[in-house]
């Protein structure tokens, strides 16, 4: 990857500072465990789940924890003295019609009350609503803009063309220039496949890219083999939620995820120059 010191972008400083929350100062590379999905597909636990799940994330050395502004009222404050918080702004359920349409559901501003470090936003591409969801993408990355947040879009391939080759470099590379275009600091991609074709799409795009999980896998080590392969690329971390909470022991699949992102010296680039470290 040619690195241009031109087309390197500067943020604000009340982004800096927040994402150097999620990023550690080491190689700026994050583990962040999303806990969104209970308005998608119900309770992943009991009433106190989501504090429980916190309170093990932060012992296993997690970057940062992905909720809902509700969901987030659940979580003792006190989890959040090592880890980022970041409040998801979009929702949709598998009971709907059209499964693939995501609606905002708060804005920045409520995420800030909560003490969010960042907020993150869902675009499915090639959904039947792809129009109002890259609007909705457009304005919460205005009013992150605004307030100084920065904003992850959770970027997939979802419905109609985009079902053909939702994993593949071309594919993955679209999805990071329209988080890119539309005003994200960070974006979400499923995984290309391979570490080499993950860095194909990671020399297209300018902003730090975080993997998504996906299903939960047969074990615990097949999530940590998996994981493991992930980190081999130039990505800037993890966004692996099933993989975790949903594994047989949670502490365990974290903390090996988590000390294989810290390991190393080397950090990721775009963050680096994002926050004007190289």
């Amino acid at each position: 990857m040619i690195d241009n010191p031109d087309a390197r972008r500067h943020l604000p400083s009340g982004k800096q500072i927040r994402l150097s929350r999620i990023f550690g100062a080491v190689n700026r590379r994050a583990l962040v465990v999303p806990l969104d999905h209970s308005v998608t597909i119900g309770p992943l636990g009991a009433a106190g789940h989501a504090d429980h799940t916190a309170a093990i994330l932060e012992r296993a050395g997690a970057d940062a924890l992905i909720v809902h502004k509700g969901r987030a009222r659940t979580i003792a404050p006190t989890r959040f003295g090592a880890m980022g918080l970041i409040v998801h702004l979009s929702a949709g359920t598998n009971l709907a019609v059209d499964q693939t349409r995501k609606v905002l559901v708060g804005s920045v501003e409520e995420c800030l009350a909560l003490g969010a470090d960042a907020v993150s936003v869902h675009v499915n591409v090639g959904a039947p609503t792809e129009a109002q969801q890259l609007t909705d993408l457009g304005v919460v990355a205005a009013e992150c803009d605004r307030l100084g947040v920065p904003l992850l879009a959770m970027m997939y391939a979802r419905g109609g063309v985009a079902d053909t080759a939702p994993t593949s470099v071309s594919t993955l590379a679209h999805l990071g220039a329209i988080a890119t275009d539309l005003g994200a600091d960070i974006v979400k991609l499923d995984y290309a496949g391979a570490p080499q074709q993950m860095d194909e799409v990671v020399d297209t795009c300018p902003l730090p890219i975080l993997v998504a999980g996906g299903p939960a896998t047969a074990t615990d080590d097949d999530a940590i083999d998996f994981g493991m392969r992930v980190a081999e690329s130039r990505v800037a971390g993890l966004s692996f939620g099933r993989l975790i909470f949903g594994a047989d022991h949670p502490h365990r699949v974290a903390r090996a995820l988590a000390e294989r992102l810290h390991r190393g010296s080397d950090p990721s680039r775009p963050l680096a120059a994002a926050l004007e470290l190289a």
